[in-house]
């Protein structure tokens, strides 16, 4: 039996380069899913972009460390804004639980305003969701839409996370990212995955081409040689000679 491939692309939004980036990696490669920054400066270019693609599985990128929120968090902003404190926060266990969840309620309300749609899933923007204090809120969400949700296991490990009626791809990797970013390195992912013996695999991704938005971000030209790597038509028969096949969370 095939084992299911989900190339996710994060950041769906951010930035026009970022968007574009998407659409080739989509169209021309073996992206078939990405995630919404639905609080993102191109969001609306975005959804304009996914009308053309309509087989580009998107879910929600749940964000508490970028822009502007979309409902109302006097404790979580700083001048009106989001941003990485959140993680001192939650070292010092002053974490805003409650306008967490409400925030989580107004980008999923706002995603289907956008997209017409409910989200196909939902990951977050670094990876906010595994923090242990915010986990729970998440995964009830995704329950309660019945839609999966991202989970790295090496976290849900280390914290003693519960993900009872959680559903996700068996497994996930963070591992293309940074720069070294090769088709050697894409296909050691899923023969790491095949040695583990799973029958699905996230493979999460962020391919762009540089603007001005993007090149104040620490990660940045590596997103160039993310679309390089995943429009390599070579990389089509690397994956189907693994047994895989390619999809999106819907297939889940």
């Amino acid at each position: 039996m095939r084992k299911l491939l989900i190339v996710n692309a994060d950041d769906f939004g951010l930035s026009r380069g970022q968007n574009y980036g998407i659409m080739e990696s989509c169209r021309h490669g073996v992206v078939t899913s990405a995630t919404a920054l639905v609080n993102g400066t191109a969001i609306e270019h975005a959804v304009g972009l996914r009308r053309s693609v309509p087989e580009l599985g998107v879910g929600l990128h749940f964000t508490l460390t970028l822009g502007q929120p979309v409902g109302r968090c006097p404790s979580l902003t700083r001048n009106g804004m989001l941003g990485k404190w959140l993680w001192e926060m939650a070292e010092a266990g002053t974490l805003p639980l409650d306008e967490i969840a409400a925030e989580l309620q107004c980008q999923y309300a706002r995603f289907i305003a956008l997209f017409g749609e409910p989200p196909t899933h939902i990951d977050s923007h670094h990876h906010v969701h595994m923090i242990p204090a915010i986990f729970p809120l998440v995964a009830e969400c995704a329950k309660t839409h019945g839609i999966p949700l991202r989970i790295d296991r090496d976290e849900v490990q280390r914290h003693a996370l519960d993900v009872d009626g959680v559903r996700s791809s068996t497994g996930f990797s963070s591992a293309f990212y940074g720069e070294a970013i090769s088709a050697t390195l894409f296909t050691t992912l899923l023969d790491e995955a095949l040695s583990r013996e799973e029958d699905s695999l996230e493979v999460m991704c962020h391919p762009a081409f540089v603007d001005k938005e993007l090149m104040s971000s620490k990660y940045c030209y590596p997103r160039l040689d993310e679309v390089e790597v995943l429009t390599q038509p070579a990389l089509k028969w690397a994956i189907a000679e693994r047994n895989f096949r390619l999809g999106t969370f819907r297939a889940l």
